[in-house]
């Protein structure tokens, strides 16, 4: 999860520099934030980054978003690589 100050500007940086798609949105302005789903391919079938937008929220820290990002890699780094071993286990049967 990464939090956003601007969740349409920060949609469309992953669209076009990374050429994911946006999945799904949920707003609840019950509890004041909207998470939008985002990925490149349904979030069932393979990993997908949630950006949360808070209302009122313009700005985080770089230092916090950079680190949150780098987690975020460092995990789906690890997926692809568990990922990988299960699959040549299962064609190796």
């Amino acid at each position: 999860m990464l939090r956003v100050g601007d969740l349409d500007r920060s949609i469309k940086f992953y669209e076009k520099a990374l050429g994911m798609k946006l999945l799904r949105k949920i707003d609840r302005p019950e509890h004041k934030y909207t998470l939008a789903m985002i990925g490149y391919d349904d979030e069932y079938k393979t990993i997908v980054l949630e950006l949360t937008y808070n209302y009122g929220v313009t700005e985080y820290t770089k230092e916090l978003h950079m680190r949150r990002l780098q987690l975020v890699l460092m995990m789906c780094t690890k997926v692809v690589r568990l990922s990988t071993l299960l699959h040549k286990s299962l064609v190796a049967r």
